[in-house]
């Protein structure tokens, strides 16, 4: 960068080596999901420096989607009043920030710069739908494993039908609608089940479950015999439903229900404990895990990024569950 530039370039150059550098800093706990933006803001700062107009204008563009993107994840999350402060104050830096650098393209001469217009505007597209077409979130507790680990970075399609038996899913949690589970769907509706030391039957057969997994010898007379009766609190709505659909020892899966377990059967709140989804509750359905690193509940619900921080402690990565289909 030449002294002759004008200051506006310097502000957009300025705007993404920072961006850049915020993004690496991201990339300590979550690699996948940060080295992406960090190499696209390293590549509109180099743009900026060789005079090239639609770097300026893509990085603009591109902090716009990705604040796009951002508030729609996080208001999955239902979040408190000031919580929405502070989202609003990120949000408004952000378009100050692609204010600096569409000013700053516009400063540059137009010449040979309509090359690159359609994949800065291709790459924004891209993002700004993206939620459209996947979900991520990590998984921070062990009620799924083995197929699924405290850690596990996954990738969610939106559910556009109603899940089959056997089909691992993400949903809402009725207790509480602002958490996202992951379960698997083990009879729907018009399913008998029932529960025998620890074995589970739908419709009077044994099901086979080689993914489930059993980590207490002891059998709990509730969790491993179900249905029965309860020996820990249940929701009341919960507890009514419960009796009104036990026949001849079977629960009965209303029209347009859904019982879910976790595969790690003996330490998992699932519907044994809170009850039946519906359609609606259903969020989408776990496709792959695409980065995975060894961490506790309390790192991934505790720490600042959700998780800990992997790139400095590289033998925490899980590189043997990265892409792993579910």
């Amino acid at each position: 960068m030449t002294p002759s530039q004008p200051r506006a370039a310097v502000g957009g150059l300025a705007v993404a080596i920072i961006f850049a550098a915020l993004c690496l800093f991201f990339a300590v706990w979550n690699p996948v999901g940060a080295l992406l933006p960090a190499i696209v803001f390293t590549v509109v700062a180099f743009g900026i420096a060789k005079r090239r107009r639609w770097s300026a204008y893509g990085g603009a563009l591109f902090i716009l989607a990705l604040s796009a993107v951002a508030v729609v994840a996080l208001a999955r999350l239902g979040l408190s009043r000031w919580q929405w402060i502070d989202i609003a104050a990120g949000v408004a830096l952000s378009m100050f920030a692609a204010w600096v650098l569409f000013r700053a393209g516009r400063s540059m001469p137009a010449v040979a710069a309509a090359s690159s217009r359609w994949i800065w505007m291709a790459l924004a597209v891209v993002v700004f739908l993206s939620p459209q077409l996947m979900h991520a979130y990590v998984i921070s507790a062990g009620s799924m494993e083995n197929t699924l680990l405290t850690g596990d970075r996954i990738l969610v399609r939106p559910a556009v039908t109603p899940p089959a038996r056997g089909q691992v899913v993400s949903f809402r949690y009725p207790v509480d609608p602002d958490q996202i589970f992951v379960k698997r769907v083990v009879a729907a509706g018009g399913d008998r089940l029932r529960i025998e030391n620890k074995r589970l039957f739908v419709n009077g057969s044994a099901v086979d479950e080689p993914y489930a997994v059993h980590n207490s010898r002891s059998i709990d007379p509730f969790r491993d015999n179900f249905p029965s009766e309860p020996n820990v609190p249940l929701p009341s709505f919960w507890s009514q439903e419960l009796q009104q659909n036990t026949v001849n020892g079977e629960l009965v899966v209303p029209q347009g229900r859904f019982f879910v377990l976790g595969d790690n059967r003996d330490n998992s709140l699932d519907s044994r404990y809170w009850g039946f989804l519906e359609e609606k509750d259903f969020v989408g359905k776990p496709v792959f895990v695409y980065f995975s690193a060894a961490a506790t509940p309390g790192q991934v619900l505790g720490g600042p990024f959700g998780g800990p921080p992997v790139l400095l402690h590289p033998s925490m990565i899980r590189w043997g569950r990265m892409f792993k289909g579910l």
